[in-house]
Formats: structure tokens, sequence, C-alpha cells
């Protein structure tokens, strides 16, 4: 896989990590839709200058920790709304944050040096020369692995990725992997299942790989810049909130390796990548490749991609990452089952002094290889993304509830 280049952080950056496990309480609530009352999914909560922070779910929900020092406030972002501040004091029962929706809409810009693909090269060397190198990612990761509809495989689990630039070779930096808490849960199959066919699709270590602002972002490569189709949007003048610019790609190929639309929000002030979100449009998922799988045959529906990027100490590290895969499978010509797979990464704190994990420490392929070993409910903790009702019923069927 291909990663950025990383910039080594200082020791002042480090020492300025120090003391994220130290927590006071955790605050619950949820955020809405001013207008609609509509749950807002994916809004970002945090507290200013301090990493880690926190997401919503496809419900609203969140859990944010606080620091037991230095936390006057509560930052909450979501794409198409006005952002809000509220203050943390007193903030420990359940909270209900209604965000407005964004008074203003992007105007695309028509007079600028900028061409979009000028902007992109710019954006993904500033972001690349501005990713933390070593940095150690404390996250909660969680994965559901879904067939018509219905859960039936999950894991999650508090995982460490020590990440390492090679200079030489930018795009492949050492990754190393690290599960200190677990849980695992499947229904159970028939010998003959043509469920068997598929394992989890990814390893543990293709989250920290989207380290890479490229990965998996080929309208962000300028070798293939030809394959889409570039607007480049950027906010009003006048507006309050942080300017940006936002790029949106659009393939004008059927190649099912340039069939992904993506939209890019670039910082106007420094020019580096906050968010890439990607998905394939309905009317090219019929190009996207099919494997054979022994008797199965496995043809992609659909992929979405969702990484954000946080900024601490004047230095980047991904924040949330969110991947979805939809598949549909056949034995023979007939249908056997449909197939999606997602997973959720969020960075809870950075580690204070980041150094490779012993090798005995180290973890590769799936999590819900691992298996199931905890020795607290992790999940029931702040900075994590708390699982939606639909979610939490099938965990609570499928789980092992044993430590091990």
């Amino acid at each position: 896989m291909r990663f950025s280049s990383l910039l080594l952080a200082t020791p002042a950056l480090l020492l300025a990590f120090v003391g994220q496990a130290q927590v006071a309480t955790v605050v619950t609530g949820s955020v809405l839709d001013a207008r609609t009352q509509a749950a807002v999914p994916f809004a970002s909560l945090a507290v200013p200058g301090q990493p880690g922070g926190t997401v919503t779910n496809q419900e609203g929900v969140f859990r944010l920790t606080l620091p037991a020092a230095g936390t006057d406030s509560i930052r909450v972002q979501a794409l198409g709304y006005t952002s809000m501040t509220i203050s943390a004091k007193g903030a420990t029962a359940a909270l209900l944050l209604k965000l407005q929706p964004q008074p203003y809409a992007l105007q695309e810009v028509t007079v600028t040096a900028l061409s979009p693909t000028t902007l992109l090269k710019r954006a993904v060397r500033q972001t690349t020369a501005r990713m933390a190198s070593p940095v150690e990612l404390q996250t909660y990761y969680r994965e559901f692995t879904t067939y018509n509809g219905e859960v039936a495989k999950f894991a999650d689990g508090l995982v460490d990725y020590y990440i390492k630039g090679n200079p030489k070779r930018s795009r492949s930096p050492e990754v190393l992997v690290r599960v200190r808490e677990s849980r695992a849960g499947e229904a159970p199959m028939r010998k003959d299942d043509a469920r068997k066919a598929i394992s989890s699709p990814l390893r543990l270590g293709y989250t920290g790989e989207c380290y890479d602002v490229t990965q998996n972002s080929p309208y962000l490569d300028s070798t293939r810049f030809k394959y889409f189709r570039y607007t480049l949007l950027e906010t009003p003048a006048g507006v309050a909130e942080a300017p940006y610019y936002e790029v949106r790609c659009t393939p004008i190929s059927t190649d099912p390796d340039y069939v992904h639309q993506g939209t890019v929000r670039i910082d106007r002030q420094t020019l580096t990548i906050r968010l890439i979100e990607s998905e394939v449009p309905t009317e090219l998922q019929q190009y996207l490749r099919g494997i054979n799988l022994l008797v199965v045959k496995v043809k992609g529906t659909n992929a979405r991609q969702r990484v954000e990027f946080r900024e601490q100490g004047g230095l980047l590290y991904p924040g949330f990452v969110r991947l979805q895969l939809s598949l549909d499978a056949f034995q023979g010509s007939s249908p056997a089952f449909k197939y999606e797979f997602t997973s959720e990464m969020l960075v809870r704190a950075l580690g204070a002094s980041p150094a490779p994990f012993a090798k005995a420490e180290q973890h590769s392929g799936p999590l819900f290889k691992r298996g199931t070993h905890y020795t607290r409910p992790y999940w029931r903790e702040g900075n994590v993304v708390a699982a939606t009702a639909a979610e939490e019923a099938a965990i609570k069927m499928l789980e092992n509830t044993g430590a091990q």
C-alpha cells in the first residue's frame, strides 16, 4: 500500500501529547439539525488545542472524554453546518446540540491563479510535509460484516498504530499495529455456508495506510488526473468560518480503478487537506471488478471512504477514517448473498513518546481473528464511535461475553 512521506515531530510537540490518559469525565449527547431535528452523522467534537476528540454515529449520538485540565470549551463541526462552541463547564449530563445549516453556498472559483489540479498538487505536498512522524495513534477501531442486511460478524478494540516515515520511499513508511483490548462475535454458519468464502476483507493495518492522503484516492494522484474532471469551489468573502477550498473530482472513465468520485476540503490558509470523501456513483457501479473465490463469485457494488485530518502543534494526523464496501455474491448464476463491510477508526489520543512496538506486541491480519480479550468495557468510554441502537442489539446477540 502507499503512504505519504512524513515530517519528524519535534520533542516539544511530543511533550504536548503527554497526559491524554487523564480523564475528568465523559460527556454524552446528540447532535441534531436545528431546522429539521434530524440526526447529524459524523459531526466532529473536540476540545480546542487538544488531540483526539470524537465523531457522532449515524444517529447523531456521541461520547466525548474531557481532559482533566485545560478544558474550557467544546467545538462542534459538521459539513454543511455552522460550527458551534459551547462551554465545557458542568457538561456532565447528556447534551442536545443543534447545529444551524450553513447559511451560504460555496461559489465556483472564476478568477484565480490556481487550477483545481495545481491546487491539489500543492495540497498533497503540503499535507505530506506536515504529517507527524514518528507518531503513535491510540485509536478505537470497529468493524461490522453484514449479510443480507443482518449483522453476522463484528469486532472492536483499542488499537495503537506506530507510523514512521521512510524518506527514500515516501509512500511506504513503517506501520506497526498493537491491540490492547478487543472483543468479537460471529453468528454461527453451516459447514457449507457460502459466506465462508469471504473472510474479513481488510487487514487491521489497512486503516493506518490511510495515513497517505492519496491512499485509495486516484483523483489525488497527478499521474491520473486525466481520468477525472475537477471543479474548484471556495467559501464566499466575509464568511466567519475558517475559509476553505473544496475540489470536486468526477470520474470520466469506466476503468474500475478510476470510478470513484471524490470531494476534497482544503484549508485556504495552510493549503493542507482536512477531509477526503469518496464513493462510486450509481451509474458507474456496474464497472466495479468481480472476484472469483472458489465456487463463489463476488461483484463490487459500491465503495465509500471518509478520512479526516486533524492538526496538533502544526503537524497533521488522520483523526477519523471510515471505510465501507458493498458486494454481491453469486454461486454459479444464482445470487448467494449481499455483503457489506464497514470499519471505523477514531484517534482517541496521541502517544507521548512514540517508539516501535515490541515484536511480541505486534498484530497482523484482521482484528476479528485475534478473538476476544478485554478487561474493561472500553466501548462505553469517551472518544469512541458510539454504536447505534441496531448495532448495539446485534453486538449483544453476537459478542462473546466472557473475557479471555
